[in-house]
């Protein structure tokens, strides 16, 4: 059977930067045994399977898998993910003017999108899974195995969290320099994950220069990723983070870059959004895509 398939390179407007991933549409038929073997043959980060809805509030269902494993949640793929199913495949109208809602479901619970056009481009706002964050004071060998010393870190995070959405660990490091520096330690950083109950480690850096919110690298030994270029999940959790560690200085809309070290850059828009309960808030990610490969997949 044929099956439309895409290449698209996500929190980029440019081919070839950004976050690639793979998008294959009409996958109903398929178990998650063939959509793992799939992904591994694409091999990128992830690949995305969009598959009907299962709730009726829903337009859609979604699963992510990477060259390794499914994973629960995954921002640059979802956002391949519709800008297909808008500007390819056609299966979701967006006019000119307003806003589009629509909901998908996934193994992290229903999330909200938003579709809207801005001069005529696509623009994506997908909603989050729920951030929770714990403090752990971080062990020195771990930031030997991530490439840091201690006096980079940055003394207005403090102290540093980790989150527990994922398993993300987050430091943050005083300088852009500093954050150009980090060489992990994957085989290490695995191993210590294992014992942590972490996968991935986002280091990053506040205000890099203006208008720009924050800069981040983001490494997933744990997922077989050693390191991801453009990260939309880490950057709804980072924006959260932010958000409740320095309320006093940070906005709730904000640009993150990241994939600079990889030689494909790409910006992230987070918006941090009040939820109904009291004191709780939300990340939402968003930005542009761009389609770089039409096929089919013959299995």
């Amino acid at each position: 059977m044929k099956r439309p398939c895409y290449v698209i390179d996500a929190f980029s407007a440019q081919p070839l930067s950004g976050n690639a991933a793979g998008v294959v549409l009409d996958g109903a038929a398929l178990d998650g045994k063939a959509m793992q073997k799939i992904a591994a043959e694409l091999k990128h980060s992830e690949t995305a399977f969009p598959l009907p809805a299962r709730d009726p509030t829903a337009s859609l269902h979604l699963r992510w898998f990477t060259p390794t494993s499914e994973v629960a949640f995954c921002g640059h793929a979802t956002l391949a993910t519709f800008h297909v199913l808008v500007e390819e495949a056609a299966r979701i109208r967006v006019g000119q003017s307003g806003v589009t809602r629509t909901a998908f479901t996934c193994k992290s619970g229903r999330l909200n999108v938003e579709l809207s056009r801005d001069e005529g481009r696509l623009r994506i706002l997908i909603e989050t899974p729920a951030s929770r964050f714990e403090p752990l004071q971080l062990p020195a060998d771990l930031l030997a195995a991530l490439g840091l010393v201690p006096e980079v870190l940055d003394p207005k995070i403090a102290p540093q969290k980790s989150a527990i959405l994922e398993g993300n660990l987050y430091v943050a490091v005083r300088d852009r320099e500093a954050l150009a520096r980090c060489r992990p330690d994957a085989a290490a950083l695995e191993g210590m994950g294992k014992a942590l109950g972490v996968a991935g480690y986002v280091v990053y850096n506040l205000n890099p220069k203006p208008g720009i919110g924050a800069a981040m690298r983001c490494f997933f030994p744990g997922y077989g990723i050693v390191e991801d270029p453009v990260t939309g999940s880490a950057a709804g959790q980072l924006g959260v983070l932010i958000q409740d560690a320095l309320p006093e200085i940070m906005p709730r809309r904000l640009l993150f870059t990241q994939g600079d070290e990889l030689g494909r850059p790409g910006v992230v828009e987070v918006e941090v959004r009040p939820e109904a309960e009291p004191g709780k808030v939300r990340g939402w990610i968003g930005g542009r895509a761009v389609t770089v490969l039409r096929g089919e997949l013959l299995l």
